[in-house]
């Protein structure tokens, strides 16, 4: 078994998985590793939940698995499919016994030779494959990792133990992939699609910061007050998740970027690549799209959206200890007065002039004084 070759292989797999940010190089490395400790693999399945250790702002389980039948395949479960399910997956499977009785390994070593009934063994057998073995690896966290191979020849009966010298560290190395994938979802869950990764990637230094050109929207849930006196906390969270979910979709399909919740209002930038006009028609276009997904909600809340474009500072602000990366300058300041003109204007979105274009159907709503801005300023609403 040449150990430092399997090492290579895990740590170049690490580093591929990490750039791609995807398991399907980290999968590849496992079966080369597991090759070059002599093991023939013609199938490796590696199910990563939330039961295991796996935190996901979103997934309660990712279904990593490369066979020879059809190459790489990845199953996801949100955690509300999780909850919907009632039983745990790993029920009635080759992994139960590493995940609730700490076993290290369920091994057949000819599928064809074995009475084993339990339905996968079944589908394995009959499209045939012979040799089957579920390996626990040991996390960090005191957990282990269920690791499925499959060869189309019979496996070693000692197989087990020949592999035992590898389990710490392929576990580390899996734990590693996990952290790591981990880490890069919750940055742009939290952070921003866009933004979490460039803090991931060196951008977290207090103070740093880099001008932008960027359409701004603020969008506010209009009678939050009334709706939460109305309906209470916990049917509030609901309501708020399904009137952000709407205007977050909206604005991701057409290339904004949410930046952060404050309270009931969320804040989206678009970054401006070639054209404002692009800019433009893609605010507005969320915008129209966001107020009829709402208003089909029959929730009777309702939201105002205004916007400019115009430089922002985009980086780190906080203190010491605490950080926000963020928009900061006139521009934004102007995007937030102008969602405020909504009530006054009674309209369901304000723009100033930057945004305003023929074709985009605007109503011009005259020159209007806004906090914070000596002179008038031009609105516009859909």
């Amino acid at each position: 078994m040449d150990h430092a070759q399997i090492a290579l292989d895990l740590s170049h797999a690490l580093g591929t998985a990490a750039r791609d940010q995807s398991f399907r190089p980290f999968v590849d490395g496992l079966r080369r590793a597991l090759s070059s400790a002599g093991v023939r693999v013609d199938r490796l399945q590696l199910p990563m939940s939330r039961m295991l250790g796996f935190r996901h702002p979103t997934f309660g389980l990712v279904l990593s698995e490369w066979n020879d039948e059809h190459g790489h395949g990845t199953t996801v479960r949100t955690h509300a499919q999780l909850d919907a399910t009632g039983v745990s997956g790993a029920r009635d499977t080759p992994f139960e016994g590493i995940v609730f009785r700490g076993e290290s390994h369920m091994i057949v070593p000819d599928l064809e030779a074995s009475d084993a009934s339990m339905a996968v063994l079944e589908d394995l057998r009959s499209r045939g494959y012979r040799g089957y073995l579920a390996l626990g690896l040991p996390l960090p966290t005191g957990e282990d990792q269920p690791l499925a191979i499959c060869s189309r020849e019979p496996f070693p009966t000692d197989l087990p133990e020949r592999l035992a010298p590898l389990r710490s560290l392929l576990g580390i190395t899996v734990y590693a992939a996990i952290r790591t994938s981990q880490a890069f979802r919750v940055s742009q869950a939290y952070i921003g699609r866009e933004s979490g990764p460039r803090v991931l990637q060196g951008e977290i230094q207090r103070g740093t910061t880099q001008r932008l050109e960027a359409g701004i929207i603020f969008c506010d849930i209009r009678g939050f007050t009334a709706l939460s006196e109305r309906v209470g906390p916990e049917e509030v969270v609901r309501v708020v998740n399904e009137v952000f979910a709407i205007v977050g979709e909206a604005a991701e399909r057409r290339g904004g970027e949410i930046l952060k919740f404050i309270g009931d209002a969320m804040l989206v930038i678009f970054p401006v690549a070639d054209d404002r006009a692009d800019t433009a028609r893609a605010m507005v276009e969320t915008a129209r799209t966001a107020l009829a997904g709402v208003a089909a909600l029959d929730s009777g809340v309702q939201i105002g959206f205004g916007g400019h474009i115009g430089e922002v500072v985009q980086g780190n602000i906080g203190t010491p200890e605490r950080l926000d990366f963020t928009v900061m300058g006139p521009a934004v300041n102007l995007a937030s007065r102008l969602e405020g003109l909504c009530k006054p204007l009674k309209a369901d979105a304000v723009f100033s002039d930057t945004v305003a274009l023929e074709e985009l159907g605007l109503v011009p709503a005259g020159p209007q004084s806004v906090k914070g801005v000596a002179a008038p300023v031009e609105a516009f609403t859909l």
